[in-house]
């Protein structure tokens, strides 16, 4: 995503700054302190930013943006992820999942055995499905997060859809 604002990015990161409260701690019931809508970190050019919500949800959007500089305008890009920590850890569970499948697999094939393997590839099946449920219900319910932010940028910075040619 890409949008372009006539203004500096200095104006851009003092706008971003007094429309977000900064990520903090998770000590308050909404996790962080203050009321605004959106929470975010500013650091140099770069920014993260997140709806607030009153509920856990690993598996929300954040959006990491950078402000370029583009000769008396700046574009700011950026995409929406999921937070790193999430994705290493659903990373380790899948794989672990993975491999405990290829172990009962590999396992011996004496007759008395066959029903633990059979058991023991359900149980896979189950973590595998519960792992990309837990993902796609973590997603529906923040599926009006990615266009609050999106208002949010435009609105804050004055910004609009940019035709940026690939380079």
């Amino acid at each position: 995503m890409t949008w372009r604002t006539r203004l500096s990015i200095e104006a851009c990161k003092a706008r971003l700054a007094a429309g977000i409260d900064v990520e903090r701690l998770w000590f308050t019931r909404s996790g962080y302190r203050g009321e605004r809508p959106i929470l975010g970190k500013i650091r140099d050019t770069r920014f993260r930013l997140q709806k607030r919500r009153y509920y856990r949800n690993s598996f929300a959007p954040f959006f990491y943006g950078r402000f370029v500089d583009s000769g008396g305008s700046t574009l700011i890009e950026g995409e929406f992820r999921m937070h790193p920590f999430v994705k290493v850890f659903m990373g380790l569970w899948f794989s672990f999942i993975a491999l405990f499948s290829v172990l009962a697999l590999a396992s011996s094939t004496r007759p008395g055995e066959q029903e633990g393997k059979g058991i023991a590839l359900v149980f896979s099946a189950g973590m595998m499905v519960f792992g990309i449920a837990l993902i796609k219900f973590g997603h529906w319910l923040a599926r009006a997060e990615k266009p609050a932010i999106v208002a949010f940028l435009k609105t804050t910075l004055e910004a609009e859809d940019a035709l940026v040619s690939p380079t």
